[in-house]
């Protein structure tokens, strides 16, 4: 059986029923630099320490081309993410980029949100009918499909912008493949 390993990040929380039940569930808790002076049953500490108060207890990745996240997502294979939403504009977006700069598999977990990277090996997830949905290209994503939704796509070529929100799922199962590119998919979440 392999680790449930779950990133705290210092943003946002979402609400204590989602964190609990992530906390729980997880063997391993990796708390992102600040994020450890919030709580205490983690298992190591990431990040530059430049926003714990403890900092000489632990040791800094200084390294200043990755985000703290990125950092966490290289050295750990992650299933969960929390505590990204609020506070800089730049960390949530930056977020989002860590998932396609590391290839991570990881699911962010926002209060009434869900989100993940779409990898070359494309994603299969189980909704209930009617689950708001979307995807949204990272600059040119090539020969996307996309089944299950109200909107469907047919290896058609995608480019940042709005085309491919708004959507909403009609099967339980929806289907989503690419062949080249950073493509996100977020969906309404309606179970842990």
């Amino acid at each position: 059986m392999s680790e449930f390993t779950v990133v705290v990040a210092n943003g946002v929380w979402p609400s204590e029923n989602i964190m609990d039940t992530l906390i729980e569930k997880s063997d391993f808790v990796i708390a992102l630099d600040g994020a450890a002076d919030r709580f205490s049953n983690w298992d190591i500490v990431v990040g530059d320490m430049d926003s714990i108060e403890n900092a000489d207890a632990h040791e800094p990745d200084t390294n200043p081309e990755n985000s703290d996240l990125a950092k966490a997502l290289i050295k750990y294979d992650v299933d969960a993410i929390v505590g990204i939403d609020g506070g800089r504009l730049d960390h949530r977006l930056g977020a989002f980029s860590s998932l396609f700069e590391t290839k991570s598999d990881a699911i962010l977990y926002f209060d009434e949100w869900r989100a993940c990277r779409v990898g070359s090996e494309g994603l299969e997830i189980e909704l209930e009918k009617g689950t708001k949905c979307a995807i949204f290209a990272f600059g040119s994503v090539s020969e996307v499909s996309l089944n299950g939704t109200v909107y469907e796509l047919e290896k058609e070529d995608l480019a940042s912008g709005t085309r491919g929100i708004g959507n909403q799922s009609v099967d339980e199962l929806i289907t989503i493949s690419h062949t080249g590119g950073d493509l996100l998919f977020i969906w309404e979440a309606n179970a842990l």
